[in-house]
């Protein structure tokens, strides 16, 4: 992903607090509604009500470095922004490599600073295959993954601090749910059920519809590391056609972080609940 900086701290982050100023009307008057804006550029970042209030970066970078610490064996190693700061996204890698069968997959784990006024801070585990660069966020929707902007901040900051931790200890646990999908065979035949599941096949659909489940079983079969044998192989076809065939931006890369994708919807398919859970 070219369009992230590289770092070697925190500490080379540009930072920047965010300011909340009442908007009025026409008539001077004042309803409720704050602006939000950059102290450094003025830049307008969003707009809030009263109760909304803004955790600077600050206090989100000793929110991470306290959890990072605990865990150790982390190094913060990128960022990026949306739009002139609506989101900072910072990358955090795991010193440690998952191998499975000489499979070697690093763990990452990205934390999303939202300044628009729309959305509370996250963070969002994910992997990346070394043989062919496929990239799979894990997304998990779990209590207290989310940081709101409000006066709760500071009696949450604790609870944030577990979640960050537990989010690493899911990337950590993701070697069983690979040993599981490369253990599982899994033929052409379930191969094309399983793109029919992830796309429906649609009454007078497109030619390019149809072409992506095509693309998907195809992948399954010769994809980078694939030979069409396992639920690894279906898996890292979808990893591969999602990472490989599609211009990536840090507005895409905030949506993947945040929401499910076909990759995500596969591997619920592919993988027994209690797998899930152990991971």
């Amino acid at each position: 992903m070219g369009f992230i900086e590289n770092i070697d701290s925190l500490e080379q982050v540009p930072r920047f607090e965010v300011v909340k100023e009442p908007l009025v009307d026409s008539r001077g008057k004042h309803d409720g509604v704050f602006a939000l804006q950059r102290s450094d550029t003025n830049a307008h970042l969003g707009s809030c009500g009263v109760k909304y209030r803004p955790i600077q970066m600050e206090e989100m970078f000793d929110v991470l470095d306290t959890a990072s610490n605990r865990v150790g064996g982390i190094d913060h190693i990128g960022y990026t922004t949306t739009g002139s700061g609506k989101k900072v996204v910072v990358q955090s890698k795991l010193h440690d490599e998952i191998n499975v069968d000489g499979d070697k997959i690093e763990g990452y784990f990205y934390t999303v600073i939202d300044n628009s006024g729309m959305g509370s801070n996250k963070v969002a585990p994910s992997t990346q295959r070394i043989s062919c660069d496929n990239s799979f966020h894990l997304i998990e929707k779990r209590k207290g993954d989310r940081l709101r902007h409000s006066d709760t901040f500071d009696s949450n900051v604790n609870l944030m601090i577990r979640r960050i931790i537990d989010n690493i200890q899911t990337v950590k646990g993701f070697g069983g749910v690979v040993q599981f999908l490369k253990n599982a065979k899994f033929n052409r035949d379930q191969m094309v059920k399983l793109t029919q599941k992830l796309i429906p096949v649609e009454k007078d659909e497109s030619t390019k519809r149809s072409n992506k489940r095509e693309k998907l079983v195809e992948l399954y079969e010769s994809g980078v590391g694939n030979v069409g044998v396992t639920k690894w192989d279906a898996f890292n076809a979808i990893t591969e056609f999602e990472t490989h065939n599609r211009r990536q931006t840090p507005e895409k890369l905030v949506r993947g972080l945040l929401n499910g994708n076909l990759a995500n919807k596969a591997l619920k398919i592919l993988q027994p609940d209690t797998v899930a859970e152990s991971a």
